[in-house]
Formats: structure tokens, sequence, C-alpha cells
């Protein structure tokens, strides 16, 4: 198995039809790939967890640095383990991220901050206790996944925003 954590630029605005897209498209993939993960939102970033099969997780970060929809993608934490996954039966958890309080926000010339590998660690930490949180309270986010709600009845439900 593998485990690793990205940031990029997003290209549009949060809680848009971009995210959405996002998010529905990587529910039925990872579901699909035996892949379990987590989706920051922030004002201008994305920051996304992901563990699964080491050969499965490459080829789909090669797909994702190719998405339009963000630009700019940095690994910030890519490893081999033996551990199970820490997102349960989250194919893909989404929230959204204050930037500002973990120190990840742009720099007022848009630059994006330094991050060691031990601040990686602790942004995966942090989406693996929020997943934790969010499978027995909810997710705040109009595409949170509320307490009790089956991955399938999550996944109807945000489809339901498309109308």
């Amino acid at each position: 198995m593998h485990q690793l954590v990205y940031r990029s630029i997003a290209l549009e605005e949060e809680f848009g039809e971009s995210d959405l897209d996002i998010l529905l498209k990587a529910l039925t993939f990872n579901r699909r790939a035996g892949i379990t993960g987590f989706l920051w939102r922030g004002r201008e970033q994305f920051f996304q967890a992901l563990h699964g099969p080491r050969e499965v997780l490459l080829a789909l970060m090669e797909r994702i640095r190719q998405d339009p929809r963000h630009r700019d993608v940095e690994m910030l934490l890519s490893e081999d383990t033996d551990a199970p996954t820490p997102f349960n039966d989250w194919a893909m958890g989404y929230n959204y991220v204050t930037e500002d309080m973990l120190g990840l926000a742009l720099e007022t010339d848009g630059t994006r901050p330094e991050i060691s590998p031990a601040k990686a660690r602790e942004v995966w930490l942090s989406m693996v206790e929020q997943a934790q949180n969010e499978t027995e309270w909810g997710g705040s986010s109009p595409y949170g996944r509320k307490p009790d709600e089956s991955m399938d009845a999550w996944i109807k439900r945000l489809a339901e925003f498309r109308g």
C-alpha cells in the first residue's frame, strides 16, 4: 500500500460545480480502485490525502496532475506503508480547511509557504482526524457527508445538487 498528500492551486471558487465534479468522480473511481482519502478545499488551494495500492495511486497522480481544474500540483508526502487505511470507508471525504489556521495559506504575493516533511505529516494526521470526526459527526461543508449516511446515499445526495 501507499499513502500520499499533495497540494495544488484551485482555479475555481470553493463549493462550486468544479468541486462537486471532482468529488463525485473521486468517489466513483476510488471505490472501484480500493483507494481511500480526504480532500480539503481552502480559499485558493486543494489538499488531498490518498491511501491505496501503490501502482494505482501513482497512475492516479499522473491524471490528477493533468486535471485542468487546478494547477501547480506539489507532492508533500509519498511513502509505502503496511498500515491499513486510516480513512475507514471514505472513498473520498471533503471539507473546507481554514488555511490560515494551519499555516498553509498563500502569501499575499501568491507564493505558497514551504511545507517541511514534519508539516506534511501534520497535514496527513489532521486529515485523518477530520475523516474520523466526520464519520461520527458528519461534515460541515455543503458537500459534506452526514452522520450515519451511507456512501451510496451520500453520492445520491451529491448528484442531486446537479439537478
